[in-house]
């Protein structure tokens, strides 16, 4: 914690003055001056300095109830550029996006589950490279990197303690990327990159406090509380996957039986429908691939398995639902993920269990939303990462401090 000086509070007044405008835009001086109570020369003075280095920009006049026309100011969000990453488990995606976290270019580019992952790391920085001389992104404009990946992340050491999607342990992955860029680089959960997007761009927006969970090639979980996605000590809260729903149920990677990832996401329908399938001989999936999609394009064709497969799994997630609202007592439940293909043959089945929790006994209900960002979500919360911690307040030492 840096201390309070002249210099500090100068730095803290610009960092205000920026978010102000930033999350307001177009906004006067005099506005800006109003809402963070500062003089309105104290404000000219900051915006002036904003200006000159090209962070802000003035737009327009405000309506004029009787004198001069104010003139109004909006951020550039082309002002700098960050790169957002997600890690799947047979592919990654990069992309670049403006301060604002808009996606100006993208690549994908599949991998085999068994490449090393020195090996898909040099990848990432083959792709980052591709992008920076297509849209010819200036590298003293690059703020920093965000990454976004499956199971246990120490975002505090940038590194995957564990993720068993992956194949990964204890892999230094901020060390690796910032010997390639010198720029800041930041590694968290997936679902708690989305999770950022939602509040920045979705439901979210709007809520104090609201849990995501996922539904995928996993299960998953995010919540966020008094204004950040909340990590947990070792940076695995949210790891519901792995609460245990059925004794004796199927085995999971992890090394339990029963695990809500085994009965409610995409490893279900392969487990389950490998096990039941013979009693349903003219289901055209015995012979498929029982993914989300293929099960889902059968369902709608009518297929007896298919759907008795999505509802169980829409049952099996409510158990898990229902647990994580008894637990965390969220004002929302947003749901997430490639899964929600399937949303209109498992959703009913989800909610009909999760609404029937603790809390709806005594009148205190939970919302329930599908989140409608879509898939560029991911990357947009990663690379927010990098986005959010350039905007920090200049408290901390670590922080970047603006126009410093």
């Amino acid at each position: 914690m840096r201390v309070g000086n002249k210099a500090l509070i100068k730095e803290l007044n610009r960092s205000h003055v920026v978010s102000t405008i930033r999350t307001h835009q177009p906004i006067s001086r005099t506005e800006i001056s109003k809402a963070l109570n500062l003089g309105l020369s104290t404000v000219t003075y900051i915006t002036e300095d904003l200006l000159s280095a090209g962070l802000v920009f003035e737009k327009g006049t405000a309506n004029s109830t009787g004198g001069r026309k104010a003139t109004l100011l909006s951020f550039n969000e082309d002002y700098g550029y960050a790169f957002g990453v997600k890690i799947e488990e047979s592919q990654v995606i990069v992309a670049s996006t403006n301060l604002n976290a808009h996606i100006l270019c993208k690549h994908t580019l599949p991998f085999k589950r068994t490449t090393p992952p020195e090996t898909l790391l040099h990848t990432i920085v083959h792709l980052i490279h591709r992008i920076i001389q297509e849209t010819k992104i200036p590298a003293s404009k690059m703020i920093g990197i965000g990454i976004a990946a499956s199971g246990l992340i120490n975002n505090k050491q940038g590194k995957v303690i564990r993720s068993t999607l992956l194949g990964w342990e204890q892999v230094e992955v901020r060390k690796k990327m910032w010997e390639a860029f010198n720029v800041p680089i930041f590694i968290d959960n997936n679902v708690n990159a989305y999770t950022k997007a939602e509040h920045k761009f979705g439901y979210g927006k709007e809520l104090d406090d609201f849990l995501c969970i996922s539904i995928g090639a996993g299960v998953g979980a995010s919540l966020f509380l008094n204004g950040n996605v909340y990590a947990g000590h070792h940076g695995g809260a949210g790891e519901v996957g792995h609460m245990v729903i059925k004794q004796g149920g199927y085995r999971c990677h992890c090394g339990q039986k029963g695990c809500l990832e085994m009965h409610a996401s995409e490893r279900f329908l392969e487990s389950e429908g490998r096990q039941i399938k013979h009693l349903y001989p003219e289901s055209s999936l015995r012979e498929a691939n029982l993914g989300f999609k293929q099960v889902t394009s059968a369902a709608r064709s009518g297929d007896p398995l298919a759907k008795h497969l999505l509802r169980k799994l829409g049952e099996n997630l409510g158990i898990g639902v229902l647990n994580c609202i008894n637990v965390f007592n969220p004002s929302a439940v947003i749901f997430i993920g490639e899964g929600l293909v399937a949303e209109d043959f498992f959703m009913t089945y989800t909610l009909d269990v999760a609404s029937d929790n603790f809390f709806s006994k005594a009148g205190c209900e939970v919302t329930f939303q599908v989140s409608k960002l879509g898939d560029d979500a991911w990357v947009q919360g990663a690379a927010l990462q990098a986005i959010d911690h350039w905007f920090e307040h200049p408290i901390n030492e670590e922080s970047r401090l603006l126009l410093s």
